[in-house]
């Protein structure tokens, strides 16, 4: 049991950085489905941006929007 203890103190801790993660990737998969991608494909840029947890959507904020 004291294990459960010590997994419950690991995801209270690592829930706000999960809870940031997926913001991020819904908010990036809403403009990658509602904007389109300048450069490579949608499928991988969500896939950059699922895994490659805060670092991707960043990336696809700064070179993947496309352009007005």
């Amino acid at each position: 049991m004291n294990w459960i203890n010590e997994n419950m103190e690991i995801l209270l801790i690592a829930s706000p950085v999960i809870l940031i993660h997926l913001f991020m990737f819904a908010y990036c998969a809403l403009l990658i489905r509602k904007e389109g991608v300048s450069n490579l494909n949608r499928t991988l840029w969500l896939a950059i941006c699922f895994f490659f947890q805060i670092l991707g959507p960043i990336a696809f904020m700064i070179i993947g929007r496309k352009g007005e």
